[in-house]
């Protein structure tokens, strides 16, 4: 036992990915060979386990490393490091994002104006407190900016960080391209090439992942944040469809995306995207 645990404090984030990847796959995986749709009761049951995947394998690995390792992990979820300046950013960036999107497609491919309702305020309002207690926010933030980034950024800069964890969050995915009833497989269905459909999620993460570290290391490693711009982000993904709108405004959300990206980058630096957070402090020390 002791061998394992030197072990996995060498490679921590190796062993946070791999045990991530198992407790997701295996259960994604058991619903694609039983056709079981996220639409049934125990279908949305096992989706949720699977996508708490990242948090759960980041509180095994940092509870068996023991030392500070818990506390440093669960600290970013304290109310101290949240301030308004942030938690608005993260709010309205995604939606800022999908604005622009609206407006090029608008002007430049002739896509029809999307209308608003009362209605669809109380659907987007329910959507996203749905999605930030069960759907990605809560599930996978504590692993992959509360435990992996911190740990990424001791030896390379952010920038390079955020496109290493980019790429693993995105290929993460892949399997719900095949769980009936999840917006991976709806794309899929309509008729979308699996290459370009995986390809442009996994570049969009990329992308995402840039903006995720900004706000991370802005906020002295605040996962409230990060949970709030996540949930954000996955409403933003929501709005396109509940408008009517067509494929080319998530095409241009991810363009926007790298846009916001690079000019981040370039205003912070690739180096640090601002100053590191308290946990990269520490383990880099």
């Amino acid at each position: 036992m002791n061998a394992v645990i030197s072990l996995v404090r060498l490679h921590q984030v190796v062993a946070f990915v791999g045990l991530t990847y198992v407790i997701s796959w295996s259960i994604w995986i058991s619903m694609i060979v039983g056709s079981m749709s996220i639409a049934s009761l125990s279908g949305s049951v096992l989706n949720a386990l699977a996508i708490a995947g990242p948090s759960v394998a980041a509180l095994v690995v940092a509870i068996g490393l023991g030392g500070n390792q818990f506390h440093d992990l669960v600290a970013g979820l304290s109310p101290a490091r949240l301030s308004t300046r942030w938690v608005v950013t993260a709010l309205t960036l995604p939606l800022v994002m999908l604005a622009i999107a609206f407006i090029i497609a608008v002007a430049s491919f002739g896509t029809a104006a999307p209308t608003f309702s009362i209605a669809l305020v109380g659907v987007v309002a329910f959507e996203f407190v749905r999605i930030l207690f069960l759907g990605g926010p809560l599930g996978e933030e504590i692993g992959w900016r509360g435990f992996a980034l911190p740990r990424l950024q001791t030896s390379r800069t952010a920038f390079d960080a955020s496109i290493l964890l980019g790429i693993v969050w995105g290929l993460w995915h892949i399997p719900l391209y095949f769980v009936p009833g999840t917006g991976q497989y709806e794309t899929l269905a309509a008729g979308t090439d699996p290459a370009f459909g995986i390809g442009g999620f996994v570049a969009w993460t990329i992308g995402l992942s840039v903006l995720f570290t900004w706000l991370f290391n802005q906020t002295r490693g605040s996962l409230l944040v990060v949970m709030l711009f996540h949930a954000a982000v996955n409403l933003a993904v929501f709005l396109p469809s509940a408008l009517g709108s067509t494929g080319i405004v998530s095409l241009l959300n991810v363009a926007v995306t790298w846009l916001v990206a690079i000019i981040v980058t370039w205003r912070f630096g690739r180096a640090t995207l601002a100053s590191l957070s308290p946990q990269a402090r520490v383990l880099g020390s």
